[in-house]
Order: structure tokens, then sequence, then C-alpha cells
């Protein structure tokens, strides 16, 4: 099926560059669609391509292109540019979500938490704290998401769905059954155990805490 959707995604660029190639009017939809199927199969020469063509139609001040721009370079792991793209956004602020993951993604947790901490405190949402601490739990950085999630608390900020589920999963890496069972506390006061994929997690974690009575009762 991988291999079926890399088949797709190669005609989908081939048929973007004919389509470029015979000087139709591209527009800023055909753009943002080839940039992010560059970005799912890591084809950074074509993504490349693309953003050579963005700047030279004009696009660059369309802050979804961007985004999408600067995402593709991080899942390409192309740092170097991805940064290049977010230090030339005028509104910056708007897509730091994605840097933070960005970083992440390219093994950097050490900038992501720079550029986290310079931000204005009243800047950061819900998703700024939940791609922080899921890019950390996804570099071995347990420890230090766990230490953010308690700021997040602490400030007040109000969890959801995906900040639970990244919490749970690191709690179940590191086999923290204290941790675990406050964060299903948390989850049972929010009514979150409604979600799968949330359930899931916690019947994981307890299990991989070796709690395997908690985990068949969640179940």
């Amino acid at each position: 099926m991988l291999q079926r959707y890399f088949s797709w995604a190669r005609k989908a660029i081939t048929d973007f560059h004919q389509l470029h190639s015979s000087g139709r009017k591209i527009t800023e939809f055909h753009l943002s669609s080839i940039i992010k199927i560059c970005g799912r199969v890591e084809a950074l020469q074509e993504g490349r391509q693309s953003h050579c063509l963005l700047l030279k139609l004009g696009f660059n001040a369309d802050l979804i292109l961007m985004t999408t721009l600067l995402d593709m370079y991080s899942k390409c792991t192309n740092i170097h540019d991805a940064c290049r793209v977010f230090d030339e956004m005028p509104h910056r602020d708007v897509v730091i979500n994605s840097m933070i993951s960005g970083l992440c993604r390219c093994h950097l947790p050490s900038y992501a938490i720079d550029l986290f901490t310079k931000m204005n405190q009243f800047d950061r949402d819900v998703g700024t704290w939940n791609s922080l601490i899921s890019g950390l739990g996804q570099n071995s950085e347990g420890r230090a998401a766990l230490i953010f999630f308690g700021r997040m608390r602490v400030e007040g900020v109000e969890v959801d769905v995906m900040t639970v589920i990244s919490v749970t999963s690191i709690c179940a890496d590191m086999a923290m059954i204290i941790h675990a069972q406050q964060v299903h506390g948390m989850v049972i006061k929010f009514g979150f155990e409604l979600y799968l994929p949330v359930g899931n997690a916690i019947v994981d974690t307890y299990a991989k805490c070796g709690c395997m009575g908690d985990a068949c009762l969640c179940f």
C-alpha cells in the first residue's frame, strides 16, 4: 500500500511538471498540493523546484503556502532551508508551532526549546505546547517533556486530546506509573476517555508499566 502511495505521488509530481511546461496557469492550490506531496515522500529536489516557482510567481506573501513550504523542508529533514523560510516570514508567530515540530523532527530538541522559551508567554497556545511536548518525547527527552507539561498546567493552559496522548505515550515509554495514574485521573476529569486513541494509550501505558490488572480494567 505504501509503495502504491509513492507511485501515486511520483505521478502527481510528473503531472505537475507537465502542467507547468504546458504554459497553463499555476495557482496557489496547485503549489500547495504539490509541496505537501513532496513533503510526504521526502522529494526534496522537487520541493525546492516548487519553492523556486512559488517565488517566481510572487506567492511568497501567502502565509498558508509558506507554512506548507516550511513543513515540507522539515519533513525532508532539511532544517537549514526550513529555518531560512521561517526567518523570511513577516508573521512568524503564526507558524512557530510548525517550526518547533520541524526542529524536533530533525532531532534538534534543544533548538526547539530555545525557540519556545523565547516566545512571549501569552503567544503560546495549546498547539505550541503540544508541538514541544510531543517533539521532546519523540527525541527520548521524556523527562524534559514532562517538565514542560507541568509548566503548561501551572500556566493554566487547557490540555486537549493531543496533549493527553503525547504525555501518556511518554509515561508508557518511561514506565512511569505514578505520572501515568495522574494523567489517567486528568483524562477522566475532562472526559477524554471517550476518545479511542486516548483509551488505547492508557491501556498501553498500564501494560508497559506492568499493571496488567489496571490495563484490563481500562480495556
